[in-house]
């Protein structure tokens, strides 16, 4: 199959937050303990953390991750995970409706060890659902404050003189929902943001603040946010999850992302012209692929090729959103959902683990907005059956597929590119979502001078529902560089996920 890529450096799209793809991780099932902490492991660093968890987190370099929560945030008192280990009381956590007991071994001060061995910014989700606005505020100042305060000296008491400097706050997690603790309506919520915010930042002036968007598009909701909270928050966020068995229809779901995003978009566009000149972004503070398992179930979800296929498309698109785009949080990092599963003795790296090794390691502070042409499939149009496609509360993961209309033209050929403006390289990352045939696309760049020599890393595996388990990662990614004679061409495997990194000089016009 032949195909032709136009990437022109004048074609600009924004510039990328540099946070831009960060991970979650939640009290849930096996994803912090024993996920990441496990003092019983012989991985176990000194403060009970998986040290070849860290070691791979390290690698993919995840911008933020978000935590505690997800649903159990909406529980969480932060005071009950703080002070001495041996102190700390085991509770009944009824965030789901699944009880669980948590020994609140791994609390805001493990948190925050984590993320400075990870090298990543904390970002954190306080409770909106039982909490209060003293609460969070308090939380801000056990974090972030550096006078003489009761909770700032109870932080050095703790170990931690220097301020963790959290800058990052999420006020409650899908509160609008009935399998949430504490749920509430939309101007119920507006009060709750609203007071929240005031009390966090007359604590930390410099904090950004993000208000819970709807996760299913519901514009009431979201505009009923934008208007009542608009002085007071930062960003909105939204939760979208995506994924089908079948092959073709799996990208289909990509374009539910899109939908989604570009109404959140016009919604704050819209409002900005009649309110004060402040920009508010937005934060998919989760999203990723979740369709075998219930909510009940252990939520180890195995990932084929196909799944990074898919998720690689997903993050082609997020890039094209970078101008209102602020965080993508993959759900989750460890185990559930994860990008990395574990057992006592054993990791692996899931088949969706390379595409977000390449996105957050690889790509560019500038997107650019490439032309592609090539040959096209049809699949489903789930653009108006949005997340969820299934039902979590009641475990049901069908929709009436009769009722799906289809969507054409989509091509085999999915790229984005970005350019790195201090190492001055050109990123492309490319799916070729052909399951059996290869794609040679000729590559044009306009308005810029590049050199032949080629970094590629390419993932593929066996076959497009080849998995990784814990005796054989049969998809991978090989790095490798390339110099080029001549034209710039490129032969793309099938099923395969491509990055070409590409030393250019963009011209001055």
């Amino acid at each position: 199959m032949k195909a032709h890529m136009i990437i022109d450096f004048t074609r600009i799209i924004g510039k990328k937050n540099p946070y831009f793809f960060g991970s979650f991780i939640e009290h849930v099932h096996r994803c912090v303990y024993p996920g990441i902490f496990d003092p019983t492991s012989d991985f176990a660093d000194k403060d009970g953390m998986r040290k070849d968890v860290l070691e791979e987190i390290r690698k993919l370099k995840p911008g933020t991750i978000r935590w505690p929560g997800g649903n159990f945030s909406s529980w969480y008192q932060w005071k009950d995970g703080i002070g001495p280990k041996e102190k700390r009381l085991t509770k009944i956590s009824y965030a789901d409706d699944i009880i669980r007991e948590e020994n609140h071994q791994f609390g805001t001060d493990e948190y925050i060890k984590f993320c400075r061995k990870t090298l990543v910014e904390p970002y954190i989700t306080v409770n909106a659902g039982c909490g209060t606005a003293k609460e969070a505020a308090e939380w801000v100042e056990y974090c972030n404050y550096n006078g003489n305060s009761f909770y700032a000296n109870l932080r050095r008491e703790n170990g931690s003189n220097t301020p963790f400097g959290v800058k990052f706050w999420e006020i409650g997690n899908e509160i609008y929902g009935d399998w949430q603790v504490g749920t509430k309506n939309a101007m119920q919520y507006c009060q709750v943001v609203n007071e929240f915010s005031k009390a966090m930042k007359r604590i930390d002036p410099t904090i950004k603040v993000v208000a819970v968007g709807m996760g299913k598009h519901d514009p009431d909701w979201d505009r009923t946010i934008l208007s009542h909270c608009w002085e007071y928050i930062d960003g909105i966020s939204v939760h979208i999850y995506i994924g089908r068995h079948g092959y073709f229809d799996s990208f289909g779901q990509v374009y539910t992302i899109r939908d989604h995003l570009k109404k959140m978009e016009d919604d704050i566009i819209s409002l900005s012209e009649k309110k004060t000149s402040r920009r508010i972004g937005i934060a998919l503070s989760e999203w990723g692929i979740w369709y075998r398992r219930g909510h009940k179930d252990a939520l180890d979800e195995v990932y084929n090729l196909k799944d990074a296929l898919v998720f690689a498309s997903a993050m082609n698109l997020l890039l094209g959103f970078c101008n209102s785009l602020d965080f993508t949080h993959q759900s989750m990092l460890v185990n559930c959902l994860g990008l990395i599963r574990t057992k006592q003795y054993k990791i692996v790296r899931q088949t969706i683990y390379f595409p977000f090794l390449l996105f957050a390691n690889e790509t560019g502070d500038t997107v650019l907005a490439p032309l592609v042409l090539c040959e096209t499939f049809s699949c489903k149009d789930y653009r108006y059956f949005p997340w969820p496609t299934f039902d979590v509360g009641k475990d049901n993961f069908q929709i009436d597929e009769s009722r799906v209309p289809q969507m054409h033209n989509i091509q085999f050929l999915d790229v984005s590119a970005t350019f790195n403006s201090k190492e001055n390289h050109l990123c492309i990352i490319a799916v070729n979502r052909h399951p059996e045939q290869s794609i040679s696309s000729s590559i044009e760049l306009r308005n810029c001078q590049y050199k032949n020599l080629v970094t590629a890393s390419v993932i593929t595996g066996p076959d497009v529902y080849a998995e990784n388990n814990f005796d054989k990662e049969a998809v991978g990614m090989e790095t490798y560089q390339e110099t080029l004679k001549n034209h710039l061409v490129w032969d793309f495997p099938p099923h395969s996920i491509t990055m070409l990194k590409i030393p250019v000089e963009a011209k001055n016009e």
